[in-house]
């Protein structure tokens, strides 16, 4: 499964599949250093929405991902890192397009 996010309306959208986004969360999660608990304060989630989301078993809201990008963001290049490590362009050859699962 696939979810589609645009970060920014003057950005094209990317695209983030599982279980990379669970490996994505925990890794952004653990570069903040904080627990599950703080992680979702930050966030706006209860700390048990962010165990589903690491362990897969639920898949993080467009506006969830999009504050997800914004805090990558806040850590600069190794932020970006993050976000490019696990992130991919869904116009590019191979990647799913709009509405594929």
């Amino acid at each position: 499964m696939y979810v589609i996010f645009c970060p920014n309306p003057l950005q094209k959208p990317y695209s983030i599949k599982q279980p990379e986004a669970g490996r994505f969360i925990r890794d952004l999660r653990q570069l903040t250093g904080l627990t599950q608990e703080q992680f979702g304060l930050r966030v706006g989630v209860s700390y048990e929405t962010v165990s589903r989301w690491e362990n897969g078993r639920m898949q993080p809201s467009s506006l969830a991902f999009r504050q997800l990008q914004q805090l990558a963001q806040e850590f600069g290049d190794t932020g970006k890192a993050l976000l490019e490590r696990y992130t991919s362009d869904p116009l590019s050859p191979g990647a799913p397009s709009y509405g594929s699962t």
